[in-house]
């Protein structure tokens, strides 16, 4: 048997290094998580933005008023303010199917609707645009 006074420590310093390496994993492992929470948590108010931007869109479509005398808007969607441009006729054509007489036949028009949401709490903020084609009386898509 060996005496106490002929050990050199080896095996506390190498337990002394597996301690600090492990624990360099651990912070490590920590910090990637909490970014990684941050980026989803992110993504999620991404999301949420877009969402409300797209159901203040579906509310400006399913009105035909907002075609017939396009205005800008703030529609509040999950107590976020959406801003709607007025809806954008981009072209319209006679609807097939229709014998009447030119200008007096429905119309087949190309609209664009763009929505902004901005949440002043989060900073997020998403911008859409939607094209949708409506069957109108002829004359609206000036």
């Amino acid at each position: 048997m060996k005496s106490w006074k002929c050990q050199t420590g080896a095996t506390l310093v190498v337990s002394l290094l597996m301690l600090i390496i492990l624990t360099l994993i651990a912070v490590t492992a920590i910090n990637t998580s909490s970014i990684d929470l941050r980026i989803v948590h992110n993504l999620q108010l991404q999301q949420e933005a877009e969402a409300a931007a797209q159901q203040a869109i579906e509310q400006v479509i399913s009105s035909i008023a907002n075609f017939n005398a396009p205005v800008a808007q703030t529609i509040t969607v999950n107590s976020l303010a959406v801003t709607v441009a007025a809806p954008q006729c981009l072209g319209e054509r006679i609807a097939p199917g229709y014998s009447a007489v030119w200008g007096l036949a429905p119309q087949d028009t190309y609209w664009n609707i763009r929505a902004v949401v901005i949440d002043p709490a989060t900073g997020a903020q998403a911008t859409l645009h939607q094209g949708v084609e409506i069957r109108l009386p002829a004359g609206i898509c000036l």
